[in-house]
C-alpha cells in the first residue's frame, strides 16, 4: 500500500507556545538520525509524536559511514569544547550493559542515561590511543595539553605520557613498529565496534512506540514557498519544507524535517561552500589466531602527520585507515532544493552504487606500506577488502546542528567531519536540544549554518593532510 501522507501542520518552528509537534521526518538512520529519534522518543512532550526516520538502504546500510567494524573513542581534541563533549561522552561507552530505561529511572531523568550500555559486551574497548605526528604538529601539543588537564583534574595526570622520539613511541604502540617522531599515549581512550553500537542503538529505537521506520530514497525535499497572506509579516516568498517528496512518488508530510543524511546531505540541500561528501580509503587484512592474541592489547595509533591510524584486530581482521583530505565525486544534478537547477554536487560511489568499486591504487600502497611499518608482522600481507567511506566534510570540521536560517521547519544534522560517531551517546541529546531551541551557547554557536566559503570546501581542522581535492574519476578503480 503506497504511504499517504498527513495533512500538513503549518506551525513554525522554532515553536514557540505552540505545542509539540505532530510529527518529524528524520531523513538518515546513520548516527546522527539513530540518536535524534531515540533521544526525541525519549522526551515527554513528544509521546505523541510521530517519528519517521528514512533511509534508502535497509539497516545496517552497508555504505553508511556508521556502519563498519571500528571508530576511534577518543576525547583528544585540540578544540576544549570538543574534548569536553566527548570526555562526556567517554562516560556513557564506559557504562555497563544495564538495561537504559532502569539507569534513566536511577539517574532520576532520561538524558544521555539513555545510551548506557551502548559500549556494554565488548561494544567499547579501551584499549588507549597513541597520538602522534613529526614535528611540532599542534593538533597533538594542544590535544596533550586538554588530557593531561583532564587527567589531572581526576588525579590520573601521570598516566597520560609523552613520547619524544620513536623509541618512546614504538615502546607504547607494542607491535614492534612506529610512525611519528612526537606524541602522547592516553590510556584512557579506545575504539567501539562501530556497527555493534548502531544495531543496539537501532534496538532502543525499535522499542519505542513512536518511532516508525521506512524504507525508501528521499528524491527532494518537500519545499513550499509562502503565498501573499502573510505580506504583513515579511514572508511573501519564504521557503517552508513540508515533508519530503519520496522516489517513488509519495510526499510525506511533517511538522519538523531533519536532514541527518549524512554524505547524501548536499544531494538533498544546497549546501555549496558549507559541506561536501569526501571519499576517505580503509583496508582490512585478515590475522591468524596467534597474531590476534599477540595484537589484542595495542592501543590504537593515530599518525596526524600522514593520517595512518590502525586498530586492535577483532575476529581475525584488522583494520589500517588513513584520516585525509580525501577526494570528491563530482556529478551534474538537480538541485533538489530548488527544484532542478543544475550544479555539480560531490555523490558518494560506494560498494552498494557501484559494486567491485576499489579504492585508488596509489592510496592502497599507501595503506600497504604504513601497515608495513606501523605492524612490521603484518609487512606484504595481501587485503582482504578495501573501503572508501564518505564523510560529510565541513570547512572547520565542526558540525551542522541547527535550523536552516532561510528555510522554515528545516533542521540540520549533518556535517560530520569524519569525528562524530564517538560522540553517539551525547549526539541525540544535542541535536534534540537544538530542535527545543535550548543548545547550549558555546554548541550554538560551533554548529551553526555558518556562511559558505569561496571555493571549495576543505577541512582545515589540524587533523588532516594530503591533497587538498582530488576528482575520484580520474583515479576510480574496480577490483578484478
Amino acid at each position: 500500500m503506497p504511504l499517504i501522507p498527513p495533512t500538513p501542520s503549518f506551525v513554525e518552528e522554532p515553536r514557540s507556545g505552540d505545542g509539540p509537534p505532530s510529527s518529524i521526518i528524520i531523513i538518515g538512520s546513520g548516527v546522527f538520525g539513530l540518536t535524534t529519534a531515540l533521544s526525541l522518543s525519549h522526551r515527554p512532550k513528544y509521546a505523541s509524536t510521530t517519528i519517521n526516520v528514512i533511509d534508502k538502504s535497509p539497516f545496517p546500510a552497508a555504505d553508511g559511514s556508521s556502519i563498519d567494524s571500528s571508530r576511534i573513542i577518543r576525547a583528544d581534541y585540540k578544540d576544549p569544547v570538543y574534548a569536553r563533549l566527548a570526555a562526556e561522552a567517554l562516560e556513557i561507552w564506559r557504562l555497563p550493559g544495564k538495561p537504559s530505561d532502569d539507569l534513566a529511572q536511577d539517574a532520576g531523568s532520561s538524558g544521555p542515561m539513555i545510551y548506557a550500555g551502548v559500549g556494554a559486551e565488548n561494544r567499547y574497548s579501551e584499549s588507549g590511543l597513541v597520538l602522534v605526528g613529526d614535528g611540532n604538529v599542534d593538533y597533538v601539543t594542544e590535544s596533550y595539553k586538554n588530557m593531561k588537564t583532564q587527567a589531572d583534574a581526576l588525579g590520573v595526570g601521570e598516566s597520560v605520557k609523552y613520547l619524544d622520539g620513536k623509541d618512546a613511541i614504538r615502546d607504547a604502540m607494542k607491535t614492534g613498529g612506529v610512525t611519528g617522531s612526537k606524541g602522547y599515549i592516553n590510556p584512557f581512550s579506545g575504539w567501539a565496534d562501530a556497527q555493534a553500537a548502531m544495531v543496539w542503538v537501532r534496538e532502543q529505537c525499535e522499542k519505542r512506540a513512536n518511532i516508525k521506520f521506512l524504507e525508501g530514497e528521499v528524491e527532494m525535499l518537500w519545499v513550499k514557498i509562502s503565498e501573499t497572506d502573510e505580506e504583513e509579516e515579511g514572508k511573501v516568498g519564504r521557503k517552508k519544507v513540508e515533508g519530503v517528496v519520496m522516489k517513488n512518488g509519495d510526499m510525506l508530510s511533517a511538522d519538523i524535517t531533519v536532514l541527518a543524511a549524512g554524505a547524501w546531505s548536499p544531494g538533498l540541500l544546497d549546501l555549496a561552500g558549507r559541506a561536501v561528501a569526501t571519499g576517505q580509503v580503509m583496508a582490512y587484512v585478515e590475522v591468524s589466531e596467534e597474531e590476534e592474541a599477540q595484537l589484542k592489547d595495542i592501543p590504537v595509533a593515530l599518525d596526524l602527520s600522514n593520517g595512518m591510524f590502525i586498530f586492535p584486530p577483532k575476529g581475525g581482521v584488522m583494520k589500517i585507515a588513513r584520516h585525509a583530505f580525501g577526494y570528491v565525486n563530482s556529478v551534474e544534478g538537480g538541485d533538489r532544493e530548488n527544484g532542478g537547477e543544475e550544479k555539480a554536487v560531490s555523490r558518494p560511489v560506494t560498494g552498494v552504487s557501484l559494486p567491485g568499486v576499489g579504492i585508488p591504487k596509489d592510496d592502497e600502497d599507501m595503506l600497504a606500506k604504513g601497515l608495513g611499518e606501523m605492524v612490521p608482522c603484518l609487512k606484504g600481507r595481501v587485503f582482504k577488502k578495501t573501503r572508501l567511506c564518505w564523510y560529510t566534510d565541513t570547512p572547520t570540521g565542526d558540525f551542522i546542528v541547527s535550523y536552516h536560517p532561510t528555510i522554515d521547519r528545516l533542521f540540520l544534522a549533518t556535517g560530520g567531519s569524519g569525528h562524530a560517531f564517538k560522540f553517539l551517546p551525547v549526539l541525540g541529546e544535542k541535536v534534540a536540544d537544538g530542535i527545543e531551541g535550548r543548545l547550549e551557547e558555546d554548541l550554538t554557536k560551533l554548529w551553526k549554518l555558518r556562511d559558505p566559503v569561496e571555493g571549495p570546501v576543505v577541512t582545515y581542522d589540524g587533523s588532516r593532510n594530503g591533497t587538498e581535492r582530488v576528482e575520484l574519476s580520474s583515479v576510480l578503480r574496480m577490483d578484478v
